[in-house]
């Protein structure tokens, strides 16, 4: 440890995140936990929801590579000359900058793609890489993406991320896929949201339906869309969607505008999502497991939903299913289908509902974040140590 490090009482962590901070869960919490008794500083694309807290603003998506960078990134992808990348990346510049000259106790390094650049900042106790999801197998249903990007972050994971001083992931089925392939031995913490002293609201009519995330192809938000327009049973389907402009969203909101039950909204901020919510009586969630992640998914919006004391009706995704089933908080589908959920819908009766609210009331304090919380402090304070 420097001097200026041993002068400084409390202890000094950096947390990188490529997402918006504002729209990263496990990134808000960490700093939430963490800045009582330490030093944090923050960088990410976006701006910061702290204002009390230093920031890093990270260069946009769009601008990180630049046209010519781009052409180089994808070069250095297939030729696999991967120390290349991070020299390459306006983003992993910006962070050196930032913050390299600095001395830091820890850094936390959210996904993979901040594990190259985290791993070049002086930290005395090394880094935690939140690896989140299974990152070789994140978007395997692209030819593509298994050809170029997977091999990429399977270099990472055996040099950088194997370097670190330890790493955390969401779901248990991905913390077993770690260890079987790549020799690591990640801590769950999964992506509880924090608890909230909220009572579950009566039962609506029509019932209210509501699904937030992000409008990508791989989501297939379009099942739930297509779920209520087959319906008979009086219903309202809301969707706070990131990524509702692009090309996917706007088919999403054109396939939408056909019943006037179904409404795409804008997204709202991580710590106004809960208060949204709870306006209305059931979280839907269908993810086809097109992929390994999507098959292991223990989602954000499952805890978010259950915090804002609604009931849920899923796809059979079985760490998602068993929650569900063990908490006795809603409805598994049959399967991944619009037919499945449909029918899924049009069975619920506003007592059934009822009961599933009451049942995310009783069930929100064991599922809430408080005990991941206490999981993180131990890891980080003994990492300190």
């Amino acid at each position: 440890m420097t001097a200026a490090a041993a002068a400084h009482a409390r202890p000094r962590i950096a947390i990188l995140s490529p997402a918006p901070l504002a729209r990263s869960p496990r990134a808000l919490k960490q700093v939430r936990a963490l800045r009582g008794d330490h030093d944090i500083v923050t960088a990410s694309r976006g701006d910061s929801p702290f204002p009390e807290i230093e920031h890093v603003r990270l260069p946009d998506r769009e601008q990180r590579w630049g046209a010519l960078g781009r052409i180089l990134y994808l070069m250095a992808l297939a030729l696999h000359l991967y120390p290349l990348i991070t020299r390459l990346s306006a983003q992993d510049h910006a962070i050196r900058a930032a913050l390299g000259d600095r001395d830091w106790d820890l850094v936390i390094a959210h996904d993979v793609q901040t594990a190259t650049v985290a791993e070049t900042l002086r930290s005395r106790c090394g880094v935690l890489v939140d690896l989140h999801e299974y990152f070789p197998r994140q978007n395997e249903h692209s030819l593509a993406w298994r050809l170029l990007i997977a091999p990429y972050f399977r270099w990472i994971l055996s040099g950088p991320v194997h370097r670190a001083a330890a790493t955390t992931t969401v779901s248990s089925g991905i913390v077993e896929e770690y260890r079987r392939e790549h020799d690591l031995d990640p801590t769950l913490i999964i992506n509880a949201s924090p608890y909230q002293e909220r009572q579950a609201a009566p039962v609506h009519a029509p019932l209210r339906l509501v699904h937030s995330g992000v409008a990508a192809p791989h989501r297939h938000v379009e099942i739930l869309i297509d779920a209520v327009k087959a319906s008979e049973a009086d219903v309202t389907l809301d969707l706070y969607l990131v990524g509702a402009d692009s090309d996917y969203g706007r088919g999403l909101r054109e396939r939408a505008s056909a019943d006037a039950r179904i409404r795409v909204h804008e997204p709202v901020p991580y710590d106004e999502l809960i208060a949204t919510l709870a306006d209305h009586d059931l979280g839907l969630h269908v993810l086809p497991p097109i992929n390994f992640n999507h098959l292991h998914a223990l989602p954000n919006k499952l805890f978010d939903y259950v915090q804002a004391r609604l009931g849920v009706v899923i796809g059979p995704s079985p760490e998602m299913a068993r929650i569900v089933r063990e908490a006795g908080v809603g409805v598994v589908a049959e399967d991944f289908t619009a037919d499945s959920l449909h029918a899924a819908i049009d069975a619920l009766t506003p007592e059934a509902v009822a009961e599933y609210k009451a049942a995310s009331e009783r069930s929100a304090r064991d599922l809430s974040s408080e005990r991941q919380t206490e999981i993180l402090l131990n890891l980080v304070s003994r990492l300190l140590d």
